[in-house]
């Protein structure tokens, strides 16, 4: 395997229209990558990162879009619109070994024989699970849920209910900060998609037995007392909308969802793990997720 790093050239990085249209064009991107290659079918997967420092031999970098591209064949070292630094990625774990990770990951679940973004389905779960633990009926939309939850006259339970909820979190902090319904129910509801996502990430069938989430103990100076939280964090959920190839026969625009996911893991099958890595992990991998970033801590 060759983990290359991909960036614009300088000359179209710092001054062309083109730079600045891939900064925000999923599909774009996927194109132009697929020219460093040579086969028909795909045996590459890439993460997009935004430079936070000049790299060597660039130093426009700084902001620009940087790509990580893992792939079977090395990629060319040079096109019109790319420079490419590539090495071979030969990792060794071992049983036990601690890493940090990044990922960007397209999280689905299947919903009546149908994909469903795992994001809006846990939001949907928890504030259903929230009313009906609260006594209010869990009939309706995710939009009719969270309007019982935030206007019934219960306040006080649906409040109570929430701080119990965070208090067994990383945010035991916010159950006794006095905030106000909605913001408790934000961080609650933040709370639920990270529980979930750890589940989808680490113990998905095909993946359950290879690594674990690290955990750390973090100290309830209020409580004394001691709470052990998963290393890992969720952030920048987008919905990157597709080209259609016919507009007619569609009546909904062709899109998917994304999340960036990052933490620290335990490796427990270094064999498997390894090759989940070159394979890369969840849907849409044609589209900038997938790859995990590894580093040793």
């Amino acid at each position: 395997m060759y983990l290359s790093r991909v960036t614009l050239k300088p000359d179209i990085g710092q001054n062309s229209q083109l730079g600045r249209l891939l900064q925000s064009n999923t599909y774009g991107t996927h194109q132009l990558l697929w020219d460093l290659f040579d086969q028909e079918k795909r045996d590459f997967l890439y993460r997009e990162e935004v430079a936070k420092e000049q790299l060597k031999q660039h130093a426009g970098a700084k902001g620009e879009p940087v790509y990580y591209v893992l792939s079977v064949t090395r990629p060319r070292e040079s096109t019109p619109l790319f420079t490419v630094e590539s090495k071979e990625y030969r990792p060794q774990f071992q049983a036990g070994q601690r890493l940090s990770f990044c990922l960007t990951a397209n999280p689905v679940v299947t919903r009546d024989k149908k994909r469903c973004d795992l994001v809006m389905d846990e939001q949907l779960v928890f504030f259903r699970q929230a009313c009906k633990e609260i006594g209010l009926s869990c009939e309706g939309s995710k939009g009719d849920l969270k309007r019982r939850l935030m206007e019934n006259q219960r306040a006080s339970a649906v409040t109570d209910y929430l701080c119990s909820y965070l208090s067994q979190s990383r945010c035991f902090a916010d159950a006794v900060a006095g905030h106000s319904v909605d913001v408790l129910l934000g961080l609650a509801t933040q709370e639920a998609v990270s529980r979930r996502l750890i589940q989808w990430l680490a113990h998905n069938p095909s993946r359950d037995g290879l690594f674990s989430i690290a955990e750390q103990e973090v100290e309830d100076d209020d409580g004394d007392r001691e709470i052990t939280v998963p290393v890992f964090q969720w952030q920048r959920y987008r919905i990157h909308p597709l080209p259609q190839k016919d507009a007619s026969a569609r009546k909904q625009q062709a899109r998917f969802l994304s999340v960036d996911i990052s933490g620290e893991l335990i490796v427990k099958d270094p064999e498997g793990f390894l090759t989940m890595i070159n394979n890369g992990i969840g849907p849409a991998k044609a589209f900038g997720c997938g790859l995990m970033l590894i580093r040793p801590r």
